[in-house]
């Protein structure tokens, strides 16, 4: 995975975004959240839905690293 820049508006990198999936963002809308990627002006959200599906098709997680959404612990 590169460190091509994704989201201009929130400096969001394609490793970052693989780095939240592995860390257990489970949907596009937790990929945002946690990075804002395609959060702000919207020019790149078809990059970002495209390469997160992709991701979260391909990937596996470590359910050691799992991010609990909506929940406080």
């Amino acid at each position: 995975m590169s460190k091509r820049l994704v989201c201009i508006c929130n400096m969001v990198t394609e490793k970052e975004i693989l780095e939240t999936i592995k860390k257990g963002a489970q949907s596009i809308s937790d990929v945002q959240q946690i990075t804002h990627a395609g959060a702000s002006c919207g020019r790149c959200q078809l990059l970002v839905n495209a390469l997160v599906d992709e991701l979260l098709t391909n990937l596996p997680v470590d359910p050691q690293q799992k991010i609990i959404f909506g929940e406080v612990k």
